[in-house]
């Protein structure tokens, strides 16, 4: 870690120290940007961050001293008690995304009624207390119902499918935290599609639309450009826009679509920088991490256009429990394959420890030069 010793006025806190925080501290350091990070000396942007404020991102203790180290406060999670952010505010720092957004966002309820209210399309739902309400939903929206937790979801955590009211107690008993679950119809999607969207106070740009593949509720690959039917691409970019101009987000925002027959609703949005963007770094003038950090300083947003023809990723996920040792060599003499590695101590299964990007003349192309490469890294 470096002692460099930055004005905290121009210091960006990111209350986080995983993978997200890594990679955005690589994207300040060209920049010549400062950046603090709230987390323990063993985490994977520790190393390569300005200053390291040690601590854990559930304590609000912590938070406000992240705030006091930082010129602004953003974040690598939306599981950052948004009262917490408040409290940062009032001691003088300002945080973005707003502490509002995140208490939107965090609640995977109030985030489907911002969303339902400005008029943007996503599937059927309401909030659920009791097996009653879930059976009555049962009967107007139709089984299967997918059941969600409100709080503290994601990769699929926190999720259950109900075929029929058989799978509704457990649901309910392991999903409900006190404050009932959200309950949405099951869509039929042919494909999960996402775009990140860049916004400052002052503009907002909106990346490429994506195609991502899941392997157990983790996103494994993503590619585009993706193959729509006329106007859907445009159709996805406008919605993913909408979306986050209702969140009122400022940085990046990844926004996860399903894509049906023939038209696109949002599932669900995440305010920091997202799995289905690390293509970015290779593949667009401007990463993700970079306009993450220019949105939440109010500085010019850089360009989104692709470099190539096509791109993709593929994570490098664990796939048993082990001390984290890794070999590279093969993979990174696959020509146009560009490796990166997140630093975690230790493997576990379904642990994202990396990736793999490749650009091509297509997505195909890029995703089969990616697939080569990941399958090439020893983890």
């Amino acid at each position: 870690m470096s002692t460099d010793q930055a004005d905290d006025r121009t210091m960006v806190g990111i209350a986080g120290a995983g993978q997200l925080a890594r990679m955005t501290c690589l994207a300040a350091w060209p920049l010549g940007i400062s950046v603090a990070v709230l987390g323990s000396p063993a985490e994977p942007s520790a190393g390569v961050c300005h200053r390291l404020v040690e601590g854990d991102w559930h304590n609000a203790e912590d938070v406000a001293a992240l705030g006091a180290a930082s010129g602004v406060v953003t974040l690598e999670n939306e599981f950052v008690d948004a009262p917490a952010l408040v409290a940062v505010e009032d001691a003088g720092t300002p945080v973005r995304p707003r502490p509002g957004t995140v208490g939107v966002i965090q609640d995977k309820a109030d985030q489907k009624e911002r969303l339902a209210g400005a008029g943007i399309p996503v599937p059927r739902f309401a909030v659920a207390s009791t097996e009653a309400e879930v059976e009555a939903l049962g009967r107007d929206l139709g089984w299967p119902l997918m059941l969600k937790a409100r709080r503290l979801g994601y990769d699929g955590r926190g999720n259950a499918l109900a075929e029929s009211m058989a799978d509704v107690p457990d649901a309910l008993e392991r999903l409900d935290r006190g404050e009932g679950v959200l309950v949405e119809e099951h869509v039929p999607f042919s494909a999960e599609l996402a775009a990140m969207v860049a916004r400052s106070s002052r503009e907002e740009l909106v990346y490429p639309v994506v195609e991502t593949v899941q392997k157990d509720h983790v996103c494994h690959e993503v590619t585009t450009p993706v193959a729509l039917a006329p106007g859907l691409e445009d159709e996805a970019r406008r919605i993913a826009l909408a979306s986050a101009q209702a969140a009122e987000s400022i940085g990046v925002m990844g926004v996860e679509m399903f894509l049906l027959d023939d038209r696109v609703v949002v599932n669900e949005l995440a305010p920091r920088p997202h799995n289905s963007g690390h293509y970015s770094i290779e593949a667009c003038e401007t990463s993700q991490f970079e306009n993450h950090l220019r949105g939440v300083l109010d500085l010019p947003l850089g360009p989104a256009d692709l470099r190539a023809g096509g791109a993709a990723m593929v994570n490098l996920l664990g796939s048993y429990s082990a001390p984290s040792h890794h070999r590279t060599e093969e993979a990174m003499a696959v020509p146009g394959a560009h490796v990166h590695l997140y630093d975690k101590a230790e493997v576990r299964p379904g642990r994202k420890m990396g990736h793999v990007t490749a650009l091509g003349e297509s997505a195909e192309s890029a995703l089969a030069t990616a697939r080569r490469a990941a399958g090439l890294v020893r983890l």
